[in-house]
């Protein structure tokens, strides 16, 4: 089983997360942030099979300079609108595909504080071994 979180402004059309199965969504306020001071967080659940074609259709419909987590039990992929990253967990944090998914989120502009993925992806895989 697959996981992911898609903030609904990420995306040219967020209706397309009503073909997905949602297990939870949640608001965030962030008043630092450059885009929303609300950002509305789908966590979406995704079987094996089917991981690829998803992963691809939310690609499509992602604007550049954000990026989403997809994840099992043993890895994560930090998705871009042009590019994914896989990082093998749990230990991938130092890895060679770690700092190039941080290196291509700076190419788009993203904030320094958003390239912090570990620190941002734990609250989601909390929430999903609550579930």
């Amino acid at each position: 089983m697959f996981y992911s979180t898609i903030d609904a402004a990420s995306l040219n059309d967020p209706t397309i997360l009503n073909r997905f199965y949602h297990r939870k969504v949640t608001v965030q306020y962030e008043p630092e942030s450059p885009t929303s001071k609300y950002h509305y967080i789908f966590l979406i659940q995704i079987e094996d099979k089917e991981i690829e074609s998803a992963m691809t259709t939310l690609q499509k419909e992602m604007k550049e300079s954000w990026y989403s987590f997809f994840w099992s039990k043993g890895m994560l992929y930090i998705v871009f609108d042009a590019q994914r990253f896989q990082i093998d967990l749990p230990d991938g944090w130092d890895s060679g595909n770690y700092k190039s998914a941080q290196d291509f989120g700076r190419s788009q502009g993203i904030p320094e504080v958003y390239l912090d993925f570990k620190t941002h992806f734990q609250p989601y895989k909390e929430m999903v071994a609550k579930l």
